[in-house]
């Protein structure tokens, strides 16, 4: 059952909302990520856009700076830890603290799509871990000595890895990779809750992205607000909890 928290901030009225604050977000050259870092970027904060490829973190970066807005890109997968380790390194040369960090960055394989739970291709599984687990495990394990007291960490989940409600059998591995990252959200939790850093993972909707397909509902930017929700909210013990639309739900 829905259980909301705090009120939450619109997208629109969000101006200065995390001015002076830094974030980084990967996965943010385009859909969710994209989303998160502009949202991020007109509340005030210099959003970091994390990406493979360079060509569209410059692009998106660019494109908010001629907004008046702050932004900054960096380059790595999140599947390398060598990349990782010089990501960290980088972003810190120019950024010494850290306030908000986003694991955005997954994948659905269509493999995985028209994979039976029954039938479940190790491989696949493998893959998908690599990038929605292990990845934002990596990132963690990178940046959390860099996260400012009062900090945010906020995972990108799925209602699909969710054991409340009944499972209808669909793309097993992302399923299992994003019950794992909740867990991983609330273990983290745990482990920073003195910091104090506050981690959560949320569900963004079925949102309207390559990943999403052309059947998706959500826009883009309705997926950021509750990023923004959790990024701007006033610190609290209630943390290590999986979000929707701005409200606890059960995972």
């Amino acid at each position: 059952m829905a259980t909301r928290v705090d009120s939450a901030p619109k997208i629109g009225d969000s101006k200065d909302l995390l001015a002076g604050k830094t974030a980084v977000v990967t996965g943010a050259g385009r859909g969710i990520g994209k989303a998160i870092a502009t949202a991020f970027s007109q509340a005030g904060a210099c959003s970091v856009i994390v990406v493979r490829e360079r060509t569209s973190g410059e692009k998106l970066a660019r494109v908010l700076q001629d907004q008046g807005l702050k932004a900054d890109f960096a380059v790595a997968d999140v599947t390398d830890a060598a990349q990782i380790s010089m990501l960290v390194l980088d972003i810190i040369q120019r950024y010494p603290v850290i306030d908000i960090l986003v694991n955005n960055a997954g994948i659905f394989l269509d493999e995985d799509r028209a994979m039976r739970p029954s039938e479940v291709d190790p491989l696949v599984l493998q893959r998908t871990l690599d990038v929605n687990l292990f990845g934002p495990i990596r990132v963690c394990n990178a940046f959390v000595p860099y996260i400012v007291k009062g900090g945010r960490i906020i995972n990108v989940s799925s209602t699909m890895g969710q054991f409340a409600g009944a499972a209808d059998g669909h793309g097993p591995a992302y399923s299992i990779s994003k019950a794992a990252l909740n867990m991983y959200t609330q273990l983290l939790s745990a482990d920073l809750r003195e910091g104090p850093i506050m981690v959560d993972s949320f569900h963004p909707g079925w949102v309207k992205t390559d990943m999403g397909g052309p059947q998706a509902r959500v826009e883009p930017h309705d997926a950021a607000r509750t990023a923004l929700f959790l990024a701007s909210r006033p610190l609290s013990d209630k943390t290590g909890l999986f979000w929707r639309d701005c409200e606890v739900i059960d995972w």
